[in-house]
């Protein structure tokens, strides 16, 4: 049986290069290429994805041809489904967990406030941070014991702070014996000048020093405070010589700090460091984030937007939520629909300026003004040569220019996929002997791309 999954895995890979050549890197890049293959040791195989939203585009733009060269490859597969990854999914919201103990929130005035919804079943877990999640969950449900710090590190708006607080609020839930106190930078520094001013040093030592845990978020804040790191490092020391946990998080790993302390950075060192790396390699993370925000806002946003927004907005999930934010107020303010034009207008500020890709209905525009075509005659079922050929241009360049399969293209134009590829293919052949035609199709090409 190890033998037939083997040959499965290695099956997988040709048949995912045939889906890369016939899609394109776009498409592939955009849809399949987050696929996972589940060989059930039987006569079935499970194709998993992220999110419920790419289990259901995949499967139904680009099941039957998955499904057709499975068959070809082995025709004596029973079946071949769609799931979505149980790991990757995310688990639904949840309420915020039930208050902590009295023992556990006596101190609370000293902490930095929580968030409660910053749970762990609110994160959305992807590759680029599966490995911090996995984590912090493995510490919170105590099949995880560092014997140094747990360190968590990575740009702004990637989820530190989330995770942090899910930890904090799951051991004050989950272990009430577990006394936790998590200070953001900036209150543990404030904290300790406050001790000085009032000569109670000793008395801010002894209390920050008796909890079970400790948790100190975005370190890398103290970088200009000297004294302040003085006093952190002696406090991880004597935290570690008794094993108290602690769970810090910070913008880089630890020898990358800069302005952080040699000492602090060699007990980070020695403790478990996960990165949470940049949001921008991770696409179906952020189409998930998306696909959950506009569920809970119940903001009627068609996948076409949410998928417009994964593609171009790759900063981090502050500059997501943000746009997710701006959209549901003006479709408040001003109903309507809400399509990619609009999207793109009222979210101008936050789109990378050379970064985006032009919309159908902009390719569309930008054709009938160059030809002179009304733009109702696009889609009308009109095949004389003025309508058709502008037409062919259009989905030419949808084709060249976004990450729409043919199917998807087809829809814009009221046309069935064929339609779309006879089209795609009769313009490449006409501008290998019309010159003119190429020079046309490439000035629009680049006016839609600048």
């Amino acid at each position: 049986m190890a033998g037939a999954k083997s040959d499965r895995q290695v099956e997988w890979v040709r048949i995912r290069g045939r889906l890369q050549a016939e899609y394109g890197d776009g498409i592939f890049k955009s849809w399949l290429k987050p696929m996972t293959l589940v060989d059930n040791g039987t006569g079935g195989i499970v194709i998993q994805l992220p999110t419920r939203f790419m289990r259901d585009r995949v499967q139904g733009s680009y099941g039957e041809r998955i499904r057709s060269l499975w068959l070809e490859a082995d025709p004596a597969l029973s079946e071949i489904g769609f799931e979505v990854n149980p790991v990757l999914q995310g688990a639904p919201a949840q309420p915020a967990p039930r208050a902590a103990p009295a023992g556990n929130g006596a101190m609370d005035e000293f902490a930095t406030p929580f968030q409660p919804f910053l749970t762990f079943e609110n994160f959305i877990v992807g590759e680029s941070n599966a490995l911090a999640h996995g984590l912090c969950l493995g510490v919170a449900d105590g099949n995880v014991q560092p014997s140094g710090p747990l360190y968590l590190f990575g740009g702004v708006g990637l989820g530190k702070t989330h995770l942090m607080q899910a930890l904090a609020l799951r051991l004050r839930r989950d272990r009430p014996d577990c006394s936790v106190l998590y200070l953001g930078s900036d209150d543990f520094r404030q904290h300790y000048i406050n001790a000085l001013k009032t000569n109670e040093v000793d008395d801010f030592r002894k209390r920050i020093r008796s909890f079970s845990v400790l948790m100190i978020d975005d370190v890398h804040l103290l970088s200009r405070s000297t004294g302040t790191q003085e006093e952190l490092l002696h406090t991880i020391n004597a935290l570690a010589s008794r094993n108290r946990l602690m769970a810090i998080s910070g913008n880089d790993s630890p020898v990358g700090l800069n302005g952080i302390d040699e000492r602090i950075q060699s007990r980070l060192s020695t403790g478990v460091s996960a990165p949470i790396l940049p949001l921008e390699t991770d696409y179906p993370l952020r189409l998930a984030f998306l696909e959950r925000k506009a569920f809970e806002t119940t903001l009627p946003a068609p996948e076409e937007v949410l998928v417009f927004l994964a593609e171009r907005i790759t900063s981090n999930m502050r500059v997501l939520q943000g746009a997710m934010n701006r959209l549901e107020s003006h479709f408040r303010q001003f109903g309507g629909e809400i399509s990619v034009d609009r999207a793109e207008k009222v979210l101008v500020d936050l789109l990378p300026v050379n970064d985006r890709t032009p919309t159908v209905e902009a390719i569309k525009r930008l054709v009938c003004e160059r030809y002179n075509v009304r733009p109702a005659e696009m889609d009308s079922p009109r095949r004389a040569r003025s309508v058709a050929r502008p037409r062919q241009v259009a989905m030419y360049l949808a084709k060249q220019l976004t990450s729409l399969s043919l199917p998807d293209i087809g829809r814009k134009f009221g046309r069935d996929h064929s339609t779309v590829l006879y089209g795609v293919r009769k313009i490449e052949k006409l501008m290998e002997d019309d010159k003119a035609l190429e020079e046309d199709v490439e000035a629009l090409r680049r006016k839609l791309e600048g």
